[in-house]
């Protein structure tokens, strides 16, 4: 589970920002949406929404979690001299143009310990990176990399055991991505790596998200069946129909991995059973359905599978063709501690105002991003004057009253007059 994620000089987001997870408040409102993981002394939250107006850097702050995960996960297979294509510094001022990205996360791996991993990086090389972690009550350090530190000489802590220690990496290569992806390396730093790369699931705006992997689980294929046709879809079953794909061709130069990929997801059409009268059934494929339950058909796998092992789901706008209802749904199959039995998270934007209710979200869940001169800069509800914004305050007409910020300034009369003069 994710506790905090420290971000500066990426995209929009200029100096330090914290996104906290971390369950601050003692307050028992909606004590069920807290986890606490380890030695339960800390508790963390299921989800979190973030709200703004659009171009705030909603999308940044989500983006710079996959950036991380580059880091963590791929950065080792870059070759020498090659940029560091993650390095997306922020571009309003001339100092930050070249100066480095630094993330910093403090989170709990799926065995239930505190670590802290942070890196700095720019185009060319990664500059410091370090990993702690909680043995008992201190905080102790299994490896630190500082500026002009070749592979040679990464110091280790005294807890850094059981496997080998030094690895060979270029200047643009994390020492994790290298010694994670290692059977050589010591297992605390293997589950290091596999955490960012197999349960941080990111999914941008529009971003497709394939399912052929899942087609061939037919228990599971049930299981989303079966959910569709309890959410008011019209669907009571879904199967897959084996296609041609001899005829699909590529250009000269796409690799073998992408010919595969490509080939395996369209091997096979989605056909979805709907029922009429006096039992009339008939077979849908994928174009006739909606958008909203296209979408949902193709992100369920992902939701179950993050809630069956733990993970963290990170998607941009959550509404985008949904219904508000479906979209709480969502959020409550995560908020629910008796199906989120393995502290799975949800991490979401949104601009549905019906979301930011005191009866589904906590003051602490409700994150605020806006541009101040250029710069992102994003805080949580929580922050705001507590006996103002009460637990049973009407959080969304108060957003939409401008109260807290985080709106877009509309100069209708400005527009309307550019409009009038153009048509004119």
């Amino acid at each position: 589970m994710i506790i905090d994620f420290t971000v500066s000089n990426f995209r929009s987001i200029r100096k330090k920002q914290t996104l906290s997870l971390f369950a601050e408040s003692a307050s028992n409102h909606l004590a069920e949406n807290i986890a606490r993981p380890g030695d339960e002394k800390i508790g963390v939250l299921r989800t979190v929404g973030i709200y703004g107006a659009n171009a705030s850097g909603k999308s940044n702050l989500l983006l710079a979690f996959e950036a991380l995960r580059y880091i963590v996960c791929s950065s080792g297979d870059l070759k020498d001299g090659d940029t560091i294509p993650c390095y997306e510094p922020y571009l309003l001022a001339e100092s930050s143009k070249t100066a480095p990205i630094e993330f910093e996360i403090e989170f709990f791996s799926k065995e239930s310990v505190r670590f802290i991993y942070s890196v700095a990086f720019n185009a060319e090389r990664i500059l410091s990176e370090s990993l702690d972690f909680y043995p008992s009550r201190s905080k102790a350090n299994l490896f630190k990399r500082q500026e002009g530190d070749k592979w040679e000489d990464v110091a280790f802590g005294g807890h850094y055991k059981g496997g080998k220690k030094k690895f060979a990496f270029f200047d643009n290569n994390s020492y994790i991505s290298k010694a994670g992806n290692s059977a050589d390396a010591p297992e605390l730093i293997r589950s290091i790596f596999n955490y960012f790369r197999t349960e941080i699931f990111h999914v941008g705006v529009n971003e497709p998200i394939g399912i052929f992997r899942w087609k061939n689980n037919q228990d599971l294929v049930n299981s989303i069946a079966e959910i569709l046709s309890k959410v008011d879809t019209g669907i009571h079953g879904v199967s897959f129909k084996d296609q041609d794909v001899t005829e699909i061709k590529f250009p000269k130069d796409t690799p073998e991995f992408i010919r595969k990929r490509v080939l395996e997801s369209e091997s096979k059409k989605t056909v979805f059973l709907h029922r009429g009268d006096n039992g009339f059934q008939e077979e849908f494929t994928e174009d006739m359905e909606s958008a909203g339950t296209t979408k949902l058909f193709n992100m369920l796998p992902m939701l179950m599978d993050a809630l069956d092992d733990g993970g963290v789901l990170i998607l941009d706008e959550l509404d985008n063709s949904f219904h508000p209802h479906l979209a709480e749904l969502i959020i409550k199959l995560f908020n629910d501690p008796k199906l989120n039995r393995k502290n799975s998270q949800l991490i979401f934007s949104t601009h549905n105002i019906n979301l930011m209710s005191p009866s589904l979200l906590r003051r602490d869940q409700i994150w605020l991003t806006e541009k101040n001169n250029g710069e992102t800069v994003f805080s949580s509800l929580d922050e705001f004057d507590k006996n103002t914004v009460k637990m049973d305050s009407p959080f969304g007409k108060w957003y939409c009253d401008g109260r807290f910020g985080a709106i877009p300034e509309i100069d209708f009369f400005a527009i309307s007059k550019i409009i009038k003069d153009r048509i004119s």
